[in-house]
């Protein structure tokens, strides 16, 4: 399997080598879903540090964190090459 399969380790990954050890306490999830039973849409945010990084929605819960931590981790690379 490629990196790109698993987003949420990704943005961990990413995290550790920014914070060390300490990388989960910079990390907030913010996860809930709407609508009716039989189509739920999850929304998932990740803050880091209480920015939001990466927002997104699925039709599931854990595809919208993988797409939402797919996103974040985007956002902080693109933020460290500068």
């Amino acid at each position: 399997m490629s990196g790109d399969d698993h987003p949420r380790q990704n943005l961990n990954n990413e995290l550790q080598s920014i914070c060390g050890s300490s990388a989960q306490e910079h990390v907030r999830w913010e996860v809930y879903s709407q609508g009716p039973p039989n189509a739920l849409i999850w929304h998932a945010t990740v803050y880091i540090d209480d920015i939001n990084y990466g927002y997104a929605t699925s039709g599931t819960r854990g595809g919208a964190q993988n797409e939402a931590a797919r996103k974040a981790c985007d956002n902080l690379r693109r933020e460290r090459s500068r």
